[in-house]
């Protein structure tokens, strides 16, 4: 009979590329072939903690093991080798002890006939995964959000999404790939009001590359702001701007050479809204950082587009608010589909703001040229009649 030996092993996989140790011993069958770091699991150990000595051992490299990629079992004429490969990030630098070379090969130059036969099938599972660009959406179950993964995947782009709940997303991705075949569909729950929940998301993130972002994820809860308490305070806030802020940080580190920001803001914040305060304010916010971050990235691959759109055709209380405004709700609100397909056109054409729908643009226009004060008089008569708090 022969021996069966558990063994792990470590993927860094960084903007397109994979990390790759070329062995310098072993049978035949091995020898000078790449390999995934790692080795034997030993008695008492986990599969963690297996990898963090062997990277050690091996590269004197302190690692952090981020989730398990895929498991094969091979059967070698001498031996039957049972390996678990997991998605790794490097800590610190590494020196080539135990290989012959290690190196950074790009996804699209692997050739598996290099590659240790244990190691193929997994290595197919990663150049499948990790070689296409990625667009990442937010709020992606919401009305926009969805309309945004359903423009994005009618183009071609493969997705991944987020939201706070798993089971809306495992049922939103199935439809999308019944819809659209062709394109692959990533996600992963997360809540953005919580940054150890955000790096929950980051860890699955890793070694994507992303051409796109679209923040879409908010709360507009609309109401007197004596009525807030602390809870609700920090969910809006962190929501609306936070999150979204965190997430352009880290999807900067793993951007593809070009790369879009889309960031939905709202028309709310173009001035202050009495009884819409918070939500108005840190959508100006957004707005102000949108514009900012698009002259810091100016000339490096990244544009940065701030949406402004006005009533969107969302969720039943919404559209129940919209009908309630009359003609004029009717004529500036929006479909999220529109949103979603103008709000595309303006970020490839490098717009850093844009108003969807010309009855918005010109409410724009015409809101200038009134005093603040007779704004916020007007604003505050009008909104203090109504209060929403969907979340």
């Amino acid at each position: 009979m022969k021996n069966v030996i558990d063994v792990v092993g470590a993927a860094f996989v960084e903007r397109g590329s994979l990390f790759a140790a070329r062995r310098s011993y072993g049978s035949e069958y091995v020898i000078h072939k790449y390999e995934f770091v790692g080795g034997k699991i030993e008695g008492g150990e986990s599969a963690g903690e297996a990898l963090v000595r062997e990277c050690r051992e091996e590269l004197g490299l302190e690692i952090e093991v981020l989730r398990p990629l895929g498991t094969a079992k091979f059967e070698y004429p001498d031996k039957v080798v049972n390996i678990t490969v997991f998605l790794c990030k490097m800590l610190s630098d590494y020196t080539v002890r135990e290989h012959e070379e290690c190196r950074w090969i790009k996804l699209t130059e692997i050739d598996e006939e290099q590659w240790a036969p244990a190691d193929r099938s997994i290595l197919r599972d990663i150049v499948h995964e990790f070689l296409p660009e990625y667009s990442l959406v937010t709020g992606a179950t919401g009305g926009i959000g969805g309309a945004f993964c359903k423009e994005l995947a009618a183009r071609g782009c493969n997705l991944f999404i987020t939201g706070r709940s798993g089971e809306k997303l495992s049922a939103f991705a199935a439809e999308l790939r019944r819809m659209f075949p062709d394109i692959l569909i990533m996600w992963c729950a997360c809540d953005l009001t919580d940054e150890h929940s955000r790096m929950e998301l980051y860890k699955n993130l890793e070694g994507h590359t992303l051409s796109r972002l679209v923040n879409v994820a908010g709360a507009d809860i609309q109401k007197a702001f004596i009525k807030y308490d602390e809870s609700k305070i920090i969910f809006q806030s962190r929501v609306l701007f936070e999150g979204a802020i965190s997430l352009s940080r880290f999807c900067l580190d793993v951007r593809a050479p070009k790369f879009e920001i889309i960031n939905i803001s709202s028309v709310s914040g173009l001035y202050p809204m009495p009884y819409f305060a918070i939500y108005s304010a840190l959508k100006g916010a957004l707005t102000g950082f949108s514009v900012a971050l698009a002259r810091e990235l100016r000339g490096q691959g990244v544009t940065v587009t701030a949406v402004l759109p006005g009533a969107v055709y969302t969720r039943p209380d919404v559209v129940e608010y919209i009908r309630a405004q009359g003609i004029w709700g009717k004529i500036a609100a929006k479909s999220p589909e529109y949103v979603a397909q103008r709000s595309l056109r303006a970020a490839a054409r490098g717009k850093i703001k844009y108003i969807p729908g010309f009855a918005n643009k010109l409410m724009r226009v015409f809101t200038a040229l009134i005093p603040q004060r007779l704004k916020l008089t007007f604003i505050a008569k009008r909104w203090s009649r109504t209060q929403k708090d969907a979340f």
